[in-house]
């Protein structure tokens, strides 16, 4: 099972391409044949799936009942935005532009590792998530018993 750590700041150019690094490039597994799936994250971010991490999510939702508001409210908004997203030879990948400005990513992103998935960030965005979630870590810390 892929665990990616870190954060990674990293350039973006103009037509949304982005380079993966290396230490991320290397946990994703090969079947996933280089193939990422960006969907609408939480919290503001971008989530990026591996494809076999993206098929067990996928299996999940395809069980719930279609018959709720909710879950189709989530299918639409999630799945409506998605993108494969594949991994060249260099590293490279291009992430499409409605995704990054849906989220205020410009010219630089903050790509951090959040075990089987990796989340895109606009700078600012994620530092000002980061000082929240550091002013409250060790209480919820305490509440998770890890």
């Amino acid at each position: 099972m892929t665990r990616f750590l870190g954060e990674f700041d990293v350039p973006v150019d103009q037509k949304g391409r982005i380079f993966i690094p290396a230490e991320l490039r290397r946990k994703i597994v090969p079947e996933d044949g280089e193939t990422l799936v960006v969907t609408r994250g939480l919290d503001g971010c971008l989530s990026v799936h591996p494809q076999h991490a993206w098929g067990e999510i996928a299996d999940k939702m395809a069980s719930l009942p279609q018959t709720e508001q909710n879950v189709r409210l989530y299918y639409r908004g999630v799945l409506s935005q998605a993108a494969e997203v594949k991994i060249d030879r260099q590293g490279r990948a291009t992430v499409p532009r409605k995704l990054l400005d849906r989220v205020g990513i410009t010219d630089r992103m903050i790509i951090i590792g959040a075990l089987e998935k990796l989340e895109f960030w606009e700078p600012t965005s994620w530092q000002t998530y980061l000082q929240k979630a550091e002013e409250a870590l060790e209480q919820v810390a305490e509440s998770l018993d890890l």
